[in-house]
């Protein structure tokens, strides 16, 4: 194949993945926007609809390392193109549900498509780009992100107010289909599959139990933020499930993790580091908009507006980023990214106990920055702490490890401002004279962001002293 096709297939495959991120990302934030009339529409109660959300990201999560595995027989551009077409299929199902259980039947699904998608995406990535173009693929997939996040409320507001909650679903069917058609006809990856796929069965039941029970018991927590009989018992399954499936992958021959690669020193930091960064970050999207609202009195469109700057600034800074990190990979990139999140984190505290909306602003804006910093080389070199053939390995895991660190941020938003708190009703102290004490539960809540982007230095300089190890025994080897 010459150059130039080469270049093309390329750039044709990283497009296929960024439109499989933008349709999953879209579709998960503007249904958010689409929930209460979801509610409305079927008349069920919010806690009934809220499953809508929940059934899904039980599923990615559940699915996303059994997908990986099945990919090491299927190939990655294969799974990577079925997972277009049931999540288009299911969206489709979706938009023509005529009840919540049926919607909630066909959210689970397109969970598992999602993981299809999301289990192999860096993946493929890390195959198609040579290592002097990786960083800025992976710095592109991340402006796909932002945009995603930062189109989706409105995007989501505007079907929903014109067309109704279905069309949240049905804007993915078109893009979906002609995505699926083109990765059929042309997504080809050189790889090397396994000559039958060896599923530990067992293995995988106690993965999806443990799973399943850990995001069951942040939900509770992140609900009630205290230590209910339902959350204890979540996590008792949890706990139990989790040894039964360490013991298990360690003993039988062909495992569905292989959990060896947690010994990877730079893996295992590399992978604390993300759950820091991802904690810390949804702490900020769960609580920045009940100071808007209950502090500043703010409607909806103007927080919309201030929480747009965060996705501005990545969808600008991450290719730009990723570029250096091709050029200059050595940097501590990702050390740098938290140590500007930890001055940001301040920045709002600081603005939020004030009431000063400019600096808070700033403060966003120095996320974006600290964001852009960390995505693209902290997956990289995720990525390139396994060998080659454990590349689906390292796709899925990091995945899964976004997902349970945003929930946790989540829970450990809400079990602080309940801490801090009380029994005090939000409602009650919104805009009114108490509206003080609420300002001061961000502010301290948003510090502990800030702790949680500090020990990520700590962790994101020795994921980066241990790579420098790495080289320098290469050489030496050499």
């Amino acid at each position: 194949m010459s150059g130039s096709k080469m270049e093309r297939g390329r750039y044709i495959a990283l497009t296929i993945v960024m439109t499989g991120v933008f349709m999953s990302v879209l579709d998960s934030v503007a249904l958010n926007i689409a929930l209460p009339a979801i509610t409305s529409d079927f008349q069920v109660t919010v806690a009934d609809t809220q499953w809508v959300v929940t059934i899904y990201l039980l599923a990615q999560t559940c699915f996303l390392i059994i997908a990986g595995k099945v990919a090491e027989r299927t190939g990655q551009a294969r799974m990577f193109t079925a997972g277009l077409g049931v999540f288009t299929i299911s969206s489709l199902l979706c938009a023509t549900s005529s009840s919540l259980g049926q919607l909630i039947t066909f959210r689970l699904v397109q969970g598992i498509g999602a993981s299809m998608l999301f289990s192999v995406s860096t993946a493929i990535i890390f195959q198609v780009f040579g290592p002097r173009e990786r960083g800025k693929a992976m710095g592109f997939v991340g402006s796909t992100v932002a945009v995603g996040a930062m189109l989706g409320p409105v995007i989501g507001g505007f079907l929903v107010g014109t067309l109704g909650w279905q069309s949240i679903f049905m804007i993915n069917v078109p893009t979906g289909l002609v995505a699926t058609l083109v990765a059929i006809k042309i997504m080809r990856i050189d790889e090397v599959l396994v000559d039958r796929l060896r599923m530990d069965y067992p293995g995988a039941v106690l993965w999806i139990i443990s799973m399943a029970s850990l995001m069951l018991m942040l939900g509770e927590l992140g609900q009630t933020a205290v230590p209910s009989i339902a959350a204890m018992v979540y996590l008792a399954i949890f706990v139990l499930s989790l040894i039964l499936f360490i013991v298990r992958e360690r003993r039988v021959t062909n495992p569905l993790l292989d959990i060896s690669v947690f010994r990877v020193r730079r893996f295992t930091l590399t992978g604390l580091s993300m759950i820091m960064f991802f904690m810390s970050m949804n702490m900020v999207t769960i609580l920045g908009p009940f100071y808007y609202e209950g502090v500043l009195d703010y409607g909806p469109e103007q927080i919309g507006l201030i929480f747009m700057v965060l996705p501005t600034v990545t969808m600008f800074g991450s290719p730009i980023v990723g570029r250096m990190y091709d050029r200059k990979p050595s940097r501590p990139y990702a050390a740098a990214g938290h140590a500007v999140r930890v001055f940001s984190f301040l920045l709002m505290a600081y603005s939020f106990l004030n009431l000063n909306v400019l600096l808070s602003v700033v403060g966003f804006f120095f996320m974006g920055i600290g964001s852009s910093l960390f995505q693209a080389p902290n997956n990289s070199d995720m990525m390139l702490s396994l060998p080659r053939e454990k590349s689906g390995v390292a796709s899925s895991l990091q995945a899964t490890i976004r997902n349970l660190s945003m929930s946790m941020g989540v829970s450990l938003a809400t079990i602080l401002m309940t801490f801090m708190m009380g029994s005090m009703d939000y409602g009650a102290i919104a805009g009114g004279p108490l509206a003080g004490e609420l300002a001061s539960s961000v502010s301290i809540a948003v510090v502990v962001g800030g702790a949680l982007s500090l020990i990520g230095v700590v962790i994101s300089r020795m994921g980066e002293r241990a790579t420098e190890e790495e080289a320098l025994s290469a050489q030496t080897a050499s």
